[in-house]
């Protein structure tokens, strides 16, 4: 190859990184769908945290997978939205016998991959705060990642699993 030939190779690949190409599987997913899979994980933190449980629940597809694991050991996993529903629920319930007054998701650094088949993959970095009764500011409760798989639905991108990837280990039983 001539040092012309490769140097125009460089510049276009040089360009196509300037202008934020990705892969062929990423550059298929539309800027349209990008910033509603985008709004549809801020909605994950913006339901949960205000408690919204039907609108939190509403979030997947009804067969939809969500399941956690601390340090690599699996911990739970709800398929339905009727179980999402009394899990959320329970939660709460919970929430006000330890008297957590607010939580907050902070979600950021996703990654996103279209798939062949239509649904996208996504990677999203993720911090949780806990704030209870009588502590002056939140709390740090958690790190981790939000490993997701979303669907195109009638009603827009939805959920069909979000696989919770929890780094610390989990809260002693009460």
């Amino acid at each position: 190859m001539s040092h012309f030939a490769r140097t125009l190779a460089l510049s276009v690949a040089l360009l196509g990184l300037a202008l934020g190409a990705t892969s062929a599987r990423g550059a298929d997913l539309s800027a349209a769908d990008r910033t509603a899979l985008l709004d549809l994980i801020s909605r994950y933190s913006h339901t949960w945290d205000g408690r919204k449980n039907a609108d939190w629940v509403a979030l997947f597809t009804d067969d939809a997978v969500i399941k956690a694991s601390f340090r690599g050991t699996a911990a739970w996993s709800y398929g339905s939205n009727a179980e999402r529903a009394k899990f959320i629920e329970d939660f709460y319930a919970g929430a006000a016998k330890t008297g957590l007054l607010q939580s907050r998701h902070y979600q950021t650094n996703t990654l996103f991959e279209a798939q062949d088949d239509g649904t996208v993959h996504a990677d999203t970095m993720f911090a949780v705060t806990f704030q209870f009764a009588g502590e002056p500011a939140p709390r740090f409760s958690n790190t981790g990642i939000y490993r997701d798989r979303f669907v195109q639905t009638k009603g827009g991108w939805k959920f069909a699993l979000r696989d919770i990837l929890v780094d610390q280990d989990p809260p002693p039983a009460e």
